[in-house]
């Protein structure tokens, strides 16, 4: 007989899969197999005491009035976004740090949900962002159009899109113009990296190189920690870098 599940390890199952597909299919199986055992009507009344702990939702925690800023110590002396963001409940603000080499996630209430290696780092000169190719430009922007090629194929044959962005990109919409005043234009959030070569720019954890003016992360974030957060809100960046 299978050894049964401690309740950690039965919840780990769940959290695993959190806003996923496989939550929602794992949901309908376990409501199947709680059916097809005797008692079930104890389990599966609308009165049942943990049913009762989920008939409401707990009220939300307000967004700080007049915007989120979560910048700290860590950006003393760095340029960045000149406005907060306007967010809401369900909202989300990626703030990267170049200097740092780090993206902490912040919820709307401005509580650290997570960090993870970053970079906003180009081809040019050390702390140049005003010139095309070079770092990204520091400001606000937040998530546009998303690309996800890892779910329409997870073992895709080599191609210059997959080397370039690996598993998931995002189109980047500047909210302070600090990309038309120097002329550029298309900065995204993407994995791979083409000097890693194949299948090195496909791997969970790749090798984090400079790009042409992006915010790159390691694939296996872009689909665990960013992608959950942009389904279920707007999601901002604030990017900053050196002087």
């Amino acid at each position: 007989m299978a050894k049964l599940m401690s309740p950690d390890r039965f919840q780990d199952r769940w959290e695993a899969f959190k806003g996923q597909k496989q939550q929602v299919c794992g949901v309908e199986q376990l409501y199947d197999a709680i059916k097809a055992v005797d008692g079930k009507g104890l389990i599966l009344r609308e009165d049942a005491p943990w049913a009762l702990q989920f008939s409401e939702k707990p009220p939300a925690t307000p967004a700080p009035s007049g915007g989120l800023d979560p910048r700290g110590s860590e950006e003393a002396g760095l340029i960045g976004p000149r406005q907060k963001a306007p967010v809401k409940p369900g909202d989300s603000y990626l703030l990267v740090n170049d200097r740092d080499e780090d993206m902490e996630a912040y919820d709307h209430s401005g509580k650290l949900l997570w960090k993870v290696p970053c970079l906003a780092r180009g081809l040019g000169a050390e702390n140049e962002w005003r010139r095309k190719s070079t770092d990204t430009p520091p400001g606000l922007y937040k998530l546009a159009e998303h690309y996800p090629d890892y779910e329409q194929n997870p073992n895709p044959p080599c191609s210059s899109t997959a080397l370039s962005f690996g598993w998931f990109s995002f189109d980047m919409v500047e909210l302070e113009n600090q990309e038309a005043r120097f002329g550029r234009a298309g900065v995204m959030l993407h994995g791979g990296g083409s000097g890693c070569g194949w299948p090195g720019a496909w791997a969970p954890k790749q090798t984090l190189l400079p790009t042409h003016g992006c915010v790159r992360l390691h694939n296996i974030d872009l689909r665990d920690k960013v992608l959950p957060l942009y389904r279920q809100g707007t999601v901002y960046v604030g990017v900053f870098q050196e002087a």
